[in-house]
Formats: C-alpha cells, sequence, structure tokens
C-alpha cells in the first residue's frame, strides 16, 4: 500500500496505527498498575514511564507535520501561524527530544547501575526513596538546560505551505547538532562503562558459591537473566538512537552549504529513524521483561474469562430425586 510517494512516510504511518496504540496500552498498563503491584513502582518502571512520555510527545509532533506536509492537512493552517512559533517549536524538538531519550537511556542504565553494583549503599535507597515527580523532572530538566543555546540562536521559518520544509540559520543547525553530538557520545561512553560494571558484578563468582555481593549463585543466575536482557533492551535503544546520531553528524556537515537540496533529502529519512527509536522501546520491553509479559497475560486471561464465563453446575438431591443449577 503506498500512501505518500515516499516509502519512509508509509512506514511512519504504518507504525502510527499499529504500534502506537500498543505503545499507549503498555504505559497506561504500567500507571495503572503502581498502586497494585510494587514492582511497577520501582524507580526503574518510573524512568519507564518518563522515557514512554517522551516518545509519546515526539511521535504526536512528527506525525502531526507529516499529516500536514504529506496529506495537506493543516497545512496552510501551520503555515500562516508560524509567527506565533510554530516552526521554531517543530525545529528545536526533533533535536532535544532526542536529548530527552538518550539522557532517559542513560538514568535507566545509571538506576541498575547502583541497583546492582552499589546494593544496598544509601545512595540506592536515596532513589528507591525519590518521588516520581522528581525522576521525571531530572530526566526532562538537564536537557532542556543543555540545549538553552540552541533556543538562543533559534531562527526557523517554513519555506512554504505545500512541503513545510523547515529553513534553519547555519548557527542553529551547527549549535543543535554538537549539543546533540556531544551529549550523544558522553551518554554512550557512559552507558558502556556502566553496564560492563554490571556484568563484571554478575558473572564474579567466589568459591564459596556467592559472587562480589555476597549473593548465592541462584540468585545470582536469577539476577544475571534479568539484566541481561535489560542490557540487550538498551543495547537496542542505543543502537537506534545511533542512526539518528549519523543523521545530525551529516545534517552538521551540510550546515554551512547554501544549498538546501542535500538537507530536504536527508530529512526525509528523520521521521522513520525517529520512529523506529520510539517504537523499538514497546517492542523490547514486551520482548525480554518477565514483568510485564504476566501483566499482559493475566489481562488476556481476565478478557478470556470475561468472554467465556464458566459454567458451575450444583447438584442437589432432594428426596430422593437430583436437582441440577446452572450458575
Amino acid at each position: 500500500m503506498v500512501l505518500t510517494i515516499y516509502w519512509q512516510m508509509d512506514v511512519v504511518v504504518t507504525e502510527a496505527f499499529t504500534l502506537f496504540p500498543v505503545y499507549v496500552m503498555l504505559l497506561m498498563d504500567i500507571f495503572k498498575n503502581r498502586k497494585k503491584q510494587k514492582i511497577f513502582k520501582t524507580p526503574y518502571y518510573t524512568l519507564v514511564l518518563s522515557q514512554g512520555l517522551a516518545d509519546i510527545l515526539i511521535i504526536l509532533t512528527i506525525f502531526n507535520l507529516l499529516i500536514a506536509r504529506y496529506f495537506g492537512i493543516g497545512n496552510k493552517l501551520l503555515f500562516y501561524i508560524q509567527s506565533y512559533g510554530v516552526a521554531w517549536f517543530l525545529s528545536n524538538t526533533g533535536p532535544l527530544m532526542f536529548i530527552v531519550r538518550m539522557f532517559g537511556i542513560f538514568l535507566i542504565t545509571l538506576q541498575r547501575y547502583i541497583a546492582v553494583c552499589w546494593q544496598g549503599c544509601k545512595l540506592n535507597t536515596f532513589i528507591d526513596n525519590l518521588h516520581p515527580l522528581v525522576l521525571f523532572a531530572i530526566h526532562y530538566s538537564i536537557p532542556c538546560i543543555l540545549f538553552i543555546p540552541a533556543f538562543l540562536v533559534s531562527q526557523a521559518e517554513f519555506q512554504d505551505e505545500d512541503k513545510l520544509f523547515i529553513i534553519n540559520s547555519p548557527t542553529h543547525l551547527q549549535t543543535f547538532s554538537i549539543i546533540v553530538i556531544t551529549s550523544f557520545l558522553i551518554a554512550s561512553i557512559l552507558v558502556i562503562f556502566m553496564y560492563l560494571s554490571i556484568l563484571r558484578i554478575l558473572f564474579i563468582t567466589r568459591i564459596n558459591g556467592k559472587n562480589s555481593l555476597g549473593q548465592t549463585i541462584f540468585k545470582q543466575r536469577a539476577l544475571r537473566n534479568r539484566e541481561i536482557r535489560l542490557a540487550i533492551h538498551v543495547f537496542l535503544l542505543s543502537a537506534m538512537s545511533a542512526t539518528i546520531f549519523t543523521y545530525y553528524w551529516i545534517e552538521y556537515s551540510m550546515a554551512g552549504n547554501p544549498d538546501d537540496t542535500g538537507r530536504k533529502a536527508l530529512r526525509v529519512f528523520y521521521p522513520i529513524l525517529s520512529s523506529n527509536f520510539s517504537y523499538i522501546n514497546p517492542i523490547t520491553l514486551l520482548l525480554l521483561n518477565k514483568d510485564l509479559q504476566k501483566l499482559v497475560k493475566s489481562q488476556f486471561a481476565w478478557i478470556y474469562m470475561f468472554r467465556n464465563p464458566q459454567v458451575v453446575s450444583h447438584v442437589q438431591i432432594i428426596n430422593g430425586s437430583q436437582s441440577i443449577r446452572t450458575y
């Protein structure tokens, strides 16, 4: 099925109608079960919700622009209200939310690093007792602070009302590209270091049958399997983020070129790269997270029981004759 002249946009639209509802429902399930199950109240799942919110925001932003740009729905409205900061908002949302999501990967890894490598320390206890809103604030405020230089030099406008191609000043392009590239490299190095430390702790076993944390081998294996699954999750997220990093690296190299033909061709790929970065999160969570798998299975079991109620027959003998009652 071809919806637009670009296959990349067709993929984004297909993902929006198939994976986006699944992602929203998954986040809602985690949020609703925070009061029922303590596991979903941990800092890890708080950060999963925070990361999911960032994904939802960028998905909606890109999808709205895509609808206006390639289907002609609302494109004239966006063009005529660009003086109210619409083009400015759209040009900054992409790189800013990439930093937010990359910082989310760093925070999730940091939480696991402290929980595994510094188990029982005051810092671990402090993080466990943090209010969820504090974690949300940290997740979003630090990337916004890092992005302030790009905000200060931001200049953007739509080229025309049909394609809504956003024209940025070379200074703005170079500034946010440098911020994105630097943030990605620093976060990636720290994530790699922390996961190497986590795996080293989990795979080192003492002669007496305990690891360096004093845990038995049985408990160590359970931790090891869980952390390996989480490491795969983070690796796939990082791999998808690397594709966007490459995008910004190429865009940075084009910033000084007055001919915007190359940038126009390049920006066709941004929606699909950003969408893949967002949707890999729910896919890996469902495939690798045992807690969420149990949650989803229990919900499907409840739906099945609701649609197929059990029939219970009660046999009662009255005056030598059987009386059967069905409930």
